[in-house]
């Protein structure tokens, strides 16, 4: 894990996660879930020296829980096999090899708080990512009919209860809200967890209409977006890095991949890729969004703006290589028609009137899932 760490410092980068596994007897997804005490044994030490180092590293450290989940092989599970969410008389339904918690139970509710508020408290944890792998089913854990038919709305107070206590005592702690996804990516959640993971479709490609119709709900800020391996892991797609990065710069920009056995030419891109970003992060965090071409429409492209200050990006993609097809124009929107606009990396500077009604030319060379991303400076 410091390898890793340690080729992420050396990229720029400033997070860094340790996702499932550190805790209890978690050697594989079939057990655990709900024994949240860190397996010193596995780390090789205390939690927080691991965080030390990290941090020693420049980065900041995240951690990953589950904690509406408990797996049947667990101690939370034999001590208290009733606070699974179950209905009498019937065998458990398992998705991803687990249930779910109870949380219309305050007991249960209460024993998530200390468990997790015990870690959050004795280590300096940054960034919590909040999984939530499977839904609800079989419910009937109630005392009367009445109380189960109220179970599922009991189990959200229960869920609100729980994180307003641990984000409103951690308010240093940036949490993350993940279920499969962006399966829970709702305003009721990010009430307490400003950022949600998407998708974990992290294919660059499948990324597009995903992020293209999330930003009809909810601001990019709140969106993570992440460069991953190729071939993709899901899709089995191999998409180039300049891609796959042009694609993850529309949201909030992180990379899952192991750095360590990466050649030294995709080093280098991820390095360029993570200093543009610092520059460019305003821009997309909190510029205004403009959708110039729907991934979803039927079409072969993409194309995405954000105007901020005095700054513009402009991230266009085109899936597919075409012959003897006119190269698209890009109208972009938001500028000032009598400001100049300089095109950075190049001498070229534009009328805010030129980029809005004649357009800016996209032109990329032969291939498949290749991308461009202009970025204007008004002068």
């Amino acid at each position: 894990m410091l390898d890793l760490a340690d080729e992420a410092s050396k990229l720029g980068i400033e997070l860094f996660v340790l996702d499932d596994g550190w805790f209890g007897n978690r050697f594989d997804d079939n057990r655990a879930l709900g024994d949240w005490v860190v397996n010193e044994e596995k780390l090789g030490g205390p939690l927080n020296d691991l965080i030390a180092e990290v941090h020693a590293k420049g980065l900041k450290f995240g951690l990953w829980f589950e904690p509406e989940m408990i797996s049947v092989d667990s101690d939370l599970y034999r001590a208290h096999p009733d606070w699974a969410i179950q209905a009498e008389g019937r065998g458990h339904t398992y998705s991803r090899n687990q249930l779910v918690l109870n949380l219309a139970n305050p007991d249960v509710v209460a024993y998530i708080k200390a468990a997790i508020d015990k870690i959050l408290t004795e280590n300096a944890i940054d960034y919590v990512k909040w999984d939530y792998n499977r839904n609800i089913t079989n419910i009937g854990n109630g005392d009367t009919y009445l109380a189960t038919q109220m179970q599922s709305h009991a189990y959200m107070l229960g869920l609100y209860d729980l994180v307003s206590y641990l984000t409103e005592k951690h308010s240093n702690i940036l949490f993350e809200s993940c279920s499969g996804g962006g399966g829970r990516n709702d305003l009721g959640m990010m009430r307490y967890f400003p950022q949600v993971w998407a998708s974990d479709n992290t294919d660059a490609i499948s990324r597009l209409p995903i992020q293209y119709g999330s930003s009809y709900l909810h601001p990019t800020i709140s969106m993570g977006s992440h460069v991953s391996a190729s071939p993709n892991h899901q899709m089995g797609r191999t998409t180039p890095i300049e891609t796959r990065g042009n694609v993850a710069m529309m949201g909030n920009l992180g990379y899952e991949l192991d750095l360590t056995s990466l050649p030294e030419s995709d080093k280098e891109v991820i390095a360029a890729q993570v200093a543009h970003y610092k520059d460019i992060r305003p821009v997309v965090q909190f510029g205004k969004q403009y959708r110039l071409i729907n991934p979803e429409a039927g079409s072969n492209e993409a194309a995405v703006e954000f105007v901020y200050e005095d700054k513009v990006v402009v991230t266009y993609v085109r899936t597919l290589s075409t012959i003897e097809t006119i190269e698209t124009t890009l109208k972009l929107k938001g500028l000032e028609e009598e400001a100049l606009y300089c095109l950075q990396g190049t001498d070229q500077v534009f009328s805010g009137a030129e980029l809005m009604y004649a357009g800016l030319t996209a032109i990329l060379p032969q291939g498949d899932y290749l991308s461009k991303q202009y970025y204007f400076v008004k002068q």
